[in-house]
């Protein structure tokens, strides 16, 4: 009798916990399609710090501050969020193995360290960026960020030389049919791309 009551309080503590941690992303979530960018980027750190072997919390942090950063024109401010988002990264990386969606946000700090600087970081970073996006294709094939940001980082490399644009725009419209195929039932696993997938097409069109 002590040991199923004992059961039943670890089973009610463990929903318990679950329940918080839902919700915490939740919020952290809203408070980030409300544009309150510096409270959902504590709120993700502090559920990280929390979740010791759960890596999204920490995906979402290097998220949250990479997507600012793409935004952001002052240069501290940029090296601020792209330290959050690279520790962010560090985290999660140790807390799950050969993960796809890790690389992209990896490729995409490059990404913003090339657009604040593309005469020098473009030649320094480029060339690590398409090795980046080479491991995650092997990781997951049928990832659709995975296809879509190689696509649309090998677009802005192509117009920037005036390379022929067709390969990547099919590129493109396959990234969208795996974004439709994609599934995955794990609370708050990323599902985001495929309104930008959509949007980039058109400019193939």
């Amino acid at each position: 009798m002590k040991t199923l009551i004992i059961l039943l309080l670890i089973t009610a503590a463990e929903v318990i916990s679950a329940q918080t941690y839902e919700e915490a992303m939740q919020k952290g979530m809203q408070h980030w399609e409300e544009g309150n960018v510096e409270t959902a980027s504590a709120l993700f750190e502090r559920i990280a710090s929390a979740e010791k072997e759960n890596w999204l919390p920490d995906y979402y942090l290097g998220l949250v501050n990479i997507t600012e950063a793409f935004n952001t024109k002052d240069k501290k401010k940029v090296e601020a969020q792209l330290k959050k988002a690279e520790g962010a990264l560090q985290s999660a990386l140790l807390k799950t193995e050969e993960n796809a969606e890790l690389l992209v946000l990896e490729a995409l700090i490059y990404t913003v360290k090339i657009t604040q600087n593309p005469m020098i970081n473009g030649q320094k970073y480029m060339p690590k960026i398409n090795e980046i996006y080479a491991k995650a294709e092997k990781f997951e094939p049928n990832n659709p960020r995975v296809k879509f940001e190689k696509a649309q980082f090998a677009m802005g490399s192509a117009k920037f030389f005036g390379n022929d644009l067709a390969p990547i725009c099919k590129d493109i419209e396959t990234s969208i049919v795996l974004f439709e195929e994609f599934e995955n039932d794990t609370p708050f696993y990323p599902n985001w791309g495929k309104d930008q997938a959509i949007k980039a097409l058109k400019s193939c069109q």
